[in-house]
């Protein structure tokens, strides 16, 4: 059974950002609002997502798997769960906007961005990767800016990296792909940060561009109507937002999964040193 969005909430930890002590009680509400918001959207486009410390773990296996009927989106990474849980939500429904929810992981390929497809012809790899780049742009560095569009959040929101993670063609760096795909040669940003984040921040530049009014209006079209159609499947009634905002954080339980993503319980983990 997975972790739902009142769980995650219900239970916040304390996070390197100090959500709980610089955010108010009116900007933390529209934090929890947002997320059953989302929670809503992603359901509404046939997606569950997954709140778990270890969620990453699960896409990692599908991934591995080329699984094309995984239909789960991990959006927890660490403890936080206003800033950053948020900004990851807001990431996905940007992707979920650009990409084919009909499909597993938006449409996006599960080789990409560091893999292609073993029939694209060598050479070609930068052609195939640049609309998933683009999308990966845009879902990056559109957070803020469609935080504020459609829940009126005016605070700062983040990102799991500093950077997009995108696919250049043409450095030294490999990463193992899953069947169906082979690994392309790249630029990353361990082994070549000077080209990576040039690159990266060149693609960025002109994904703030689009961000217009267009754009948003594509997004809140799309969300709105994937959030009426997941709102409209019945469920038990939420925890006010007021309340869930008011719940101070405090560390996991001895018992309870590291907030790492080890699968480990925490006194078996990050814990064992307290």
């Amino acid at each position: 059974m997975f972790e739902t969005v009142e769980t995650a909430l219900a239970r916040p930890h304390p996070c390197p950002c100090d959500c709980f002590r610089t955010l108010d009680i009116d900007e933390r509400t529209r934090g929890v609002e947002a997320m059953y918001r989302f929670d809503d959207a992603m359901h509404g486009w046939g997606y569950q997502p997954l709140y778990e410390p270890t969620a990453d773990k699960l896409y990692r296996i599908a991934q591995a798997r080329n699984d094309a009927g995984f239909r789960a989106i991990p959006v927890r990474d660490g403890p936080c769960v206003y800033r950053r849980l948020v900004g990851f939500a807001v990431h996905e429904i940007i992707h979920a906007v650009m990409g084919d929810t009909s499909k597993a992981n938006y449409g996006i390929p599960w080789g990409a961005p560091y893999g292609v497809p073993l029939d694209v012809l060598p050479g070609d790899e930068a052609r195939f990767l640049a609309p998933f780049n683009k999308a990966e742009a845009m879902a990056f560095i559109g957070v803020g800016a469609v935080a504020e569009e459609l829940f009126g959040i005016d605070w700062t929101v983040y990102t799991a990296r500093d950077v997009g993670t995108y696919g250049f063609p043409g450095g030294n760096a490999i990463v193992p792909c899953p069947t169906g795909f082979r690994p392309v040669p790249h630029y990353d940003s361990v082994h070549h940060p000077s080209e990576y984040y040039a690159l990266a921040r060149a693609l960025e530049r002109e994904a703030r561009k689009a961000l217009d009014d267009t754009f948003m209006t594509r997004v809140r079209s799309a969300f709105e109507a994937a959030e009426a159609r997941g709102a409209s499947r019945k469920k038990p009634p939420r925890p006010s937002p007021s309340d869930v905002a008011l719940v101070a954080p405090r560390m996991p339980g001895r018992n309870d999964l590291c907030l790492c993503g080890s699968a480990k319980k925490y006194k078996k983990c990050c814990g064992s040193a307290a």
